[in-house]
Order: structure tokens, then C-alpha cells, then sequence
């Protein structure tokens, strides 16, 4: 009897439970948003961009405002390939039939795995880019800000076109090489 009275006397251990990562969700907000791309040539090189984003972000933070891995994130971005300007109307008529913009409106890029960087705020990622009808996985790292109610997302992947069936453009006779670095830089704000 006196064992039980000294186990209900002293205290239960407080059992506080794990942080339960909830997902929120961020709206691209175009107007802040952009793409730059960059394919070098011997003598010319070509440079476009594009500010008609659209898209979400579905992240879940850590207690210490890291991006969670579970639930996992889930991201999609995509603009109009028409959207793509070089500042030459030539050249972005000839990008865009090279694309089959018609055919293939689009261009889409979907987050498939995500994992913490070695640097607080970067991420390695991997995911899927969607161009002139077919889907390829690409892997890179990005930065993410986040504040209260806005996130801001800045990447880099170097994308070979030849990977999409694609032959590299050329600038009236001169060809630009099949690697091209897309620069993304993305602001969401939270979804009410």
C-alpha cells in the first residue's frame, strides 16, 4: 500500500508532444515573380525572361522555421512559352516555334523531393520540367525567405534542350550552344 501511495503522490512526467508540421499554402504572385534565361553562343549569346508566372507553394515548417520534409512539399510553377522575351521579336517568333508553343502552350516545372541544405534557408531539390510535351527530372538547389505571410524562392538549373527533343536555336545563322541556365526567382504570398 505505501508503494502506491508514493507513486500517486509524485508527480507524472510532462510529456510534451512532437511538433506536428502543418502544411500552408502560397499563391505565385506574378508581378513579383520572374525567369531569366541565358544560352551562350561563339558571338552572340541569347538572353529572355519571362514575369507571367502563376503557381503555388505547399510547404509545412519545423519548429525552427525550416521547410519540413514531412508532409512533403508540393510546388508547381508554369507560364505561357509566348511569354519568353528576348527583346528581338524574331528571335522570340523563332524560340517559340522551336518550342511548338502552339502545340505545346506551356512550360511547367513541379517539385518532387525536397531536402535540407547544408546552408540554413537553401534546399536541394528535385522535380520535374515540362517543355514542348515532355517531362524530364531535374535536381538543383534553391534559397527560400520566408516571412510571416510571403515566401521568396531564387534557383538556378542548367537545362539541355536536346533532353526535350529540341535542337538548339539559332540566331540567324549563328547556333547557340544546348545548355541553357534558367534563373527563377519566385514571391508567394499565403493563401487566405
Amino acid at each position: 500500500m505505501t508503494v502506491v501511495e508514493r507513486r500517486l503522490l509524485e508527480p507524472e512526467p510532462l510529456m510534451v508532444p512532437p511538433h506536428k508540421a502543418v502544411k500552408e499554402r502560397f499563391e505565385v504572385v506574378s508581378a513579383d515573380s520572374s525567369l531569366t534565361f541565358y544560352a551562350a553562343a561563339p558571338t552572340q549569346s541569347a538572353y529572355g525572361k519571362t514575369t507571367e508566372l502563376s503557381g503555388f507553394f505547399e510547404l509545412a515548417w519545423n519548429a525552427d522555421g525550416s521547410v519540413a520534409v514531412e508532409p512533403a512539399a508540393n510546388m508547381h510553377v508554369e507560364f505561357k512559352v509566348e511569354s519568353l522575351r528576348t527583346g528581338n521579336e524574331l528571335q522570340d517568333r523563332e524560340m517559340w516555334k522551336l518550342i511548338d508553343s502552339k502545340r505545346f502552350p506551356k512550360i511547367a516545372g513541379d517539385l518532387r523531393a525536397l531536402s535540407g541544405g547544408a546552408v540554413r534557408g537553401r534546399y536541394s531539390a528535385a522535380g520535374q520540367i515540362t517543355l514542348a510535351g515532355l517531362a524530364r527530372r531535374y535536381e538543383g538547389e534553391f534559397r527560400l525567405d520566408r516571412e510571416p505571410q510571403r515566401i521568396a524562392l531564387d534557383g538556378e538549373v542548367k537545362i539541355d534542350v536536346r533532353d526535350f527533343g529540341l535542337k538548339p536555336i539559332k540566331l540567324l545563322v549563328l547556333g547557340v550552344a544546348p545548355l541553357v541556365r534558367v534563373r527563377l526567382h519566385l514571391v508567394a504570398m499565403k493563401a487566405v
